[in-house]
């Protein structure tokens, strides 16, 4: 079996060294940038690293491959597949990985098929620097059993959801709302309890609150709290944007959660519950829908 790369930054890297551990001896790869004056030596060294044959274009890693991964950024994913499209041969299995739209894994699945080749829509679900190869991938697409059961026992971390092409990037792209959020929020609340002097307080409160307890049960728990509580915490947060400006720290991320505590009182929760709080985020959610048809 030989697998192919179309770019070689950190991704490819990683799942070919990995891949090459375990034992798979024909890897090849083109990155755009392997020649450029200031990126090209590092990509060299990392392809030599790791045992991978850099190619001279892109055409020829799909021409001599039997997996082909794209794992460029999500802004050139559709490009880079039409640019190879006439190599993509009936048995070839082409899985794009790039964090691109649902819309466009489905734009490309249609194109891989149309070639009679199988696509997979690709999802890495955690950090590369912590879980390298391994890392936690979910995929779809019409190819996305062949290609469990060819790279599985090479060791990577692989699960099916559907045969649909854009469920395994919308999985991604939902976490990333809360994972690269809660990075930013954080960051917002570190910046400002540096600026009063009261980092330790803050985290060790924080820590009290949050630790022992499981992320399924303190989202539901503060989702809640929000949907019931949103008047009220809307006036919280203003007082929070104020302090913030005071003190010279940007609050964006504050005046995003007012916002959408806004978007919650406006909900009307009480009402539409009869006075008698939710016991789940499920039933919020169908009071979200409402509202969303609502307005739509």
């Amino acid at each position: 079996m030989k697998v192919g790369f179309l770019g070689f930054g950190e991704v490819g890297y990683e799942i070919s060294s990995g891949l090459v551990k375990e034992g798979l001896t024909e890897i090849y790869a083109y990155d755009s940038l392997q020649n450029d004056s200031q990126r090209g030596l590092e990509i060299q060294t990392n392809a030599k690293k790791a045992k991978v044959t850099l190619l001279s274009n892109n055409t020829d890693v799909v021409t001599m491959c039997d997996i082909i991964m794209s794992v460029i950024p999500g802004a050139f994913a559709l490009d880079a597949a039409k640019s190879v499209l006439n190599k993509i041969k009936p048995g070839k299995i082409f899985a794009d990985m790039s964090t691109s739209l649902p819309s466009t894994k489905k734009i490309i699945d249609k194109l891989v098929n149309e070639k009679g080749g199988k696509f997979v829509d690709g999802g890495m679900m955690a950090s590369l620097a912590s879980t390298h190869y391994k890392v936690p991938i979910v995929v779809a697409g019409n190819g996305a059993s062949d290609f469990i059961e060819a790279l599985t026992p090479y060791g990577m971390n692989i699960k099916k959801i559907s045969d649909q092409a854009g469920d395994a990037i919308s999985v991604k792209l939902v976490r990333s709302i809360y994972m690269k959020g809660i990075a930013a929020l954080g960051a917002e609340m570190l910046e400002a309890a540096n600026v009063l002097g009261v980092d330790k307080l803050v985290v060790d409160s924080i820590s009290n609150t949050l630790d022992g307890k499981s992320f399924a049960f303190n989202n539901e728990y503060f989702v809640i709290a929000s949907v019931w509580h949103g008047a009220r915490q809307v006036h919280e947060m203003e007082d929070v944007t104020k302090m913030l400006e005071d003190i010279g720290v940007a609050p964006i991320m504050t005046r995003a959660t007012k916002k959408r505590l806004t978007w919650f009182a406006n909900l009307n929760a009480r009402d539409y519950f009869n006075q008698k709080r939710p016991g789940t985020w499920k039933e919020c959610a169908k009071l979200w829908d409402k509202f969303r048809q609502v307005r739509n």
